[in-house]
């Protein structure tokens, strides 16, 4: 019985068949298909519906030749009871099973005529199983009607489910179709992509070339020469200031040990004024936020008392950095004092010219063309990287199409049960 129904979907139709046909033709050749399929299942389902309800027909006139006699001889009693009891209940049952109309959907009028019959072999294994002693020919031809509706019911399921695989087969190619449009399309976005990137590379380019030359010619005019040099001589200003101030810390922790030792000097002699002013100096000097100018000041002030002490023997020098620091008053007192100064010049010359490179509008336009530089780069190679990666997509999309097609050439082949060939873009017909 399959092979039969099959046959009935793959009968060719009356044009003259292709051996091939092309990738271009395919979305109408399923369409075809399609429609060629659904009305062959239509006309099949048709020719099974008509004979089930014919023999549900059958059964209906069945049911009235059930009882009927031809003898005006009494019963057994047996077949009294049976005629009494168990003959009403079945046609009561088989006839509860042939009320109302059957659909028109072919999936529900096949459920419904199962139902029928599930529900005739019911009552025919209920209150019908003594029937068969009784009326042995009636029950014969019901059981044979009964019969036959379920091989009618096996055809139309078979016809159903062929018309299933085959509506199936071509949803599926087509979506490959479909599928495969869509990554042409994509593929068409990702070469317009192509285009921009390649304009905006050569933007880009153009940009950085530009800025490029900006600043060659930046970097070659006497006025960046005079930055430069201003530049240079910030970095002097910067680097004898580091000495300097190098040389006032030395100078202050060679003098802290002999500031002390002169604060208990001074103690013993009952010299408060000269122990306040020592003292004050030591705190100042220790301040981490001294005064230079007035370490200065303090250092001239107690000069004279402390080197009393040294002339006296009560304060030694205990090595030779401190003898070299020590030596007399006025020298002694001269070295902080030049310090101080040169501190305070060069901080202020160092600011001044800090200031005035700060200002120069030379810096400004360097900082200006040396960003640009910067992002052009960066944006170059996040171009390419976007690149790079797009070739990666297009590739990817090439291979793609590549495996739909040979996915869709196999199961038109199945589908064609090898009998037609899709010829794919590239191949010789």
């Amino acid at each position: 019985m399959f092979e039969s129904i099959k046959k009935i979907f793959s009968k060719t139709s009356e044009r003259i068949p292709k051996t091939a046909i092309s990738l271009e033709e395919l979305s109408a050749w399923l369409d075809e298909k399609e429609a060629d399929c659904i009305t062959r299942r239509n006309a099949a389902s048709t020719s099974c519906r008509e004979r089930l309800l014919k023999l549900e027909q059958d059964l209906h006139q069945l049911l009235t030749e059930f009882g009927e006699e031809s003898s005006d001889e009494p019963h057994h009693h047996k077949v009294e009871q049976v005629n009494r009891h168990a003959l009403p209940q079945f046609c009561k049952k088989i006839e509860a099973e042939l009320e109302g109309e059957f659909s028109e959907d072919d999936e529900v009028f096949y459920r419904e005529v199962a139902g029928l019959i599930n529900g005739c072999f019911k009552a025919y294994r209920g209150p019908g199983r003594y029937l068969h002693h009784l009326y042995p020919d009636e029950v014969k031809v019901f059981k044979q009607t009964l019969d036959h509706m379920g091989h009618e019911l096996n055809r139309m399921t078979e016809i159903i489910r062929i018309s299933r695989e085959r509506l199936m087969h071509i949803a599926e190619m087509r979506d490959l179709l479909h599928n495969r449009d869509a990554l042409i399309e994509e593929e068409a976005q990702a070469g317009a992509e192509e285009k921009k990137f390649e304009a905006r590379l050569s933007e880009l380019k153009t940009d950085l070339q530009k800025a490029g030359s900006e600043l060659e010619r930046l970097l070659a005019s006497d006025s960046y020469a005079s930055y430069q040099r201003l530049e240079e001589e910030t970095g002097q200003t910067m680097e004898q200031l580091e000495k300097a101030r190098e040389t006032w810390e030395s100078q202050i922790r060679l003098a802290l040990p002999v500031w002390k030792r002169a604060v208990k000097a001074f103690q013993e002699q009952a010299k408060p004024v000269d122990e306040k002013n020592m003292e004050d100096l030591i705190q100042t000097a220790s301040s981490p936020r001294r005064d230079d100018d007035e370490i200065a000041r303090l250092i001239s002030q107690t000069a004279k008392p402390l080197f009393t002490l040294f002339e006296s023997g009560i304060v030694q020098a205990k090595n030779s950095f401190e003898k070299h620091l020590f030596t007399t008053r006025d020298e002694y007192a001269k070295k902080f004092s030049d310090l101080s100064i040169s501190l305070h010049t060069l901080s202020e010359d160092l600011k001044r010219k800090k200031q005035d490179l700060e200002e120069n509008p030379l810096l400004e336009q360097k900082n200006h063309i040396t960003h640009t530089i910067a992002e052009a780069e960066k944006r170059i190679d996040e171009l390419n990287h976007e690149e790079e990666k797009r070739k990666e997509r297009l590739f990817s999309l090439k291979e793609k199409q590549k495996t739909i097609l040979e996915d869709l050439k196999n199961k038109f082949s199945k589908f064609t049960e090898e009998e037609m060939d899709l010829m794919l873009p590239g191949e010789e017909s």
